[in-house]
């Protein structure tokens, strides 16, 4: 398995996914892990990987400032065989993130969002009527009550 990790990169004097960084990694496209957690990214960056790492099924975005709705939309619809996608502490996403995610991405067997504190209850239930296959949730600090843990997979 092709995995890229540049999690923790901030030590770096400009470090971030932009389009400059994603263009080197056309030449990757059988790329099916990427970390990079903690690093900023950009929207065009994430576009950009959407795009052009088409053998990706593990993504991982913890803690990594820039992640918007539009970004991670447009890279998830790109992946329908993403299995993995950890996205915790992506404080900008909302419920059209997780829209997006419920619809493209059935066949995630795990998913991190621990503190995604903008995305509503009702987007959980997105997640369970969709992601069948999910064995790892993390939903740690987010709007989820008992009335919703029915919803979600594998919690009847």
């Amino acid at each position: 398995m092709m995995v890229l990790i540049l999690a923790h990169c901030l030590q770096l004097v400009v470090v971030q996914v932009t389009l400059l960084l994603a263009d080197s990694l056309q030449k990757l496209s059988m790329l099916q892990s990427i970390k990079l957690d903690g690093c900023p990214v950009t929207c065009s960056g994430l576009k950009a990987l959407g795009n052009w790492c088409v053998s990706l099924r593990e993504l991982s975005l913890s803690k990594c400032l820039g992640v918007t709705d539009e970004g991670l939309s447009s890279l998830v619809t790109k992946h329908k065989d993403l299995r993995k996608l950890d996205i915790t502490c992506c404080r900008k996403i909302t419920h059209v993130s997780i829209s997006h995610i419920a619809n493209s991405c059935a066949f995630l067997t795990s998913l991190g969002m621990e503190s995604c504190s903008l995305v509503p209850r009702e987007a959980f239930v997105l997640i369970g009527e969709r992601c069948l296959f999910l064995e790892e949730l993390d939903l740690t600090d987010n709007e989820i009550d008992n009335e919703g843990l029915p919803f979600l997979p594998n919690s009847g």
